[in-house]
């Protein structure tokens, strides 16, 4: 029986019934219309997205038969076509599933042009099996005679690589972009990267800096007071001490704010000893904002500026006051001191390498939700408030403040 019309229709069927894997990213024919690209790439999804894009062909083909020829059954046409285009699609997403678990990262670094045979090879051998399973179905019993005859076979293969070649000229722009996309993300991770180096290097250097200083003015005090007042300088090895291990826990990479803050009244503690009643100071911060994850080195920087600023230079010292809170979704920190003020210490309005520091360090973290603001308080004094973004809403409330006082 020689192949009817429905027959020759149907040796349109190609390669492109199958979600072939083109290129990494784009997994599936169907993902050429941006909407089919929500859903991740999975066997349940390729096999939906297969049925989807086998019945396009089946409706193009017989929209082709009935404009054709008109008087063409419509309902026997598309059942045929139907037919036909899922058995020819699914035999290839079959071959492309096989080829891609057995060869697939092989590919993918392969050249383009061997990417390309392969696409075109797997589709144009796979349809073959394809067409005989619809005839099998159909009961054809002559179809794989008229299929495996030199005529329809050329034709076959011909339109097979004519749509592969018109799916690669569309996946392979696709493809690059996506890379370029990827280099450029890679990219700006290095150099994100490469900021948080620089930055937790000048933080590094800010506490060397600032560590030894410390410690060598702490050392001397002690060995003046060895003599004279024992029980203070006792205390005050114990104070320094306790800041050291507090010290070398905090170099763990977690920092939290409860960490930090128990962290500054040993440091004020010390300072305490060391300066006596010219320095008054206290920690007023809930008790439930404690845990709470925050930058390292957050409080540091400001409130050794208070002591540097705002307390040594007077002669009747001052008080320095931490204090936080929850303000709606931010976390707010305040150092407050009684010294001469900000404009008296920096007159040209500069914040100084810890704060500007500081200051660059959250706005890499928190952008525009992280702020510091310094201004000057009545009667005198310095205010230097911090504003983090919470991670999240259900933030602990500040009903149960701890308040830390020098003893």
């Amino acid at each position: 029986m020689a192949p009817n019309d429905n027959v020759r229709e149907s040796a349109m069927f190609t390669a492109e019934s199958s979600p072939a894997p083109v290129c990494e990213g784009f997994r599936h024919p169907l993902e050429i219309f941006p909407f089919f690209r929500r859903l991740r790439p999975s066997l349940v999804r390729d096999v939906a997205y297969t049925v989807i894009w086998n019945s396009l062909f089946a409706l193009f083909f017989t929209a082709l038969s009935v404009m054709i020829d008109p008087s063409t059954a419509l309902v026997d046409t598309l059942r045929i076509t139907f037919v036909f285009a899922q058995c020819i699609g699914f035999v290839i997403f079959a071959a492309f599933v096989v080829t891609e678990k057995l060869f697939g990262n092989a590919i993918r670094r392969a050249h383009f042009w061997v990417r390309s045979a392969y696409y075109g090879i797997v589709a144009t051998v796979a349809i073959f099996p394809g067409y005989l399973v619809a005839f099998r179905i159909l009961h054809w019993k002559n179809g794989p005679d008229w299929l495996f005859s030199p005529r329809a076979a050329v034709s076959i293969v011909a339109v097979s690589l004519a749509i592969t070649a018109l799916l690669l000229m569309i996946f392979v722009p696709r493809e690059r972009a996506a890379r370029a996309e990827a280099a450029v993300a890679r990219e700006q991770a290095r150099v994100a990267a490469a900021e948080n180096e620089a930055t937790t290097a000048r933080m590094k250097l800010m506490e060397a800096q600032v560590e030894p200083h410390f410690l060598y003015n702490t050392l001397a005090h002690v060995v003046s007071l060895i003599d004279a007042e024992p029980r203070a300088a006792k205390r005050m090895i114990e104070r320094l001490i306790a800041l050291l291990r507090a010290s070398a826990a905090s170099a763990s990479g977690r920092s939290t704010l409860g960490g930090q803050l128990d962290q500054l009244g040993v440091y004020l503690d010390i300072l305490a000893v060391r300066l006596g009643s010219r320095l008054d100071w206290h920690i007023d911060v809930p008790a439930s904002l404690r845990a709470l994850d925050v930058p390292p080195m957050l409080l540091q920087p400001i409130v050794e500026n208070a002591v540097k600023h705002g307390i040594e230079p007077a002669v009747a010292g001052g008080a320095i006051a931490i204090e936080g809170a929850r303000d709606g979704r931010s976390l707010v920190l305040r150092v407050t001191d009684t010294g001469p003020g900000f404009r008296e210490t920096k007159p040209a309005g500069a914040a100084g390498i810890g704060l500007a520091n500081l200051r660059a360090r959250l706005a890499a973290a928190f952008g525009a939700d992280g702020a510091l603001t310094i201004e000057d308080v009545l009667p005198h004094g310095t205010r230097v408030t911090l504003r983090l973004p919470l991670a999240s809403s259900r933030a602990p409330s500040i009903e149960h403040p701890q308040l830390f006082t020098a003893s």
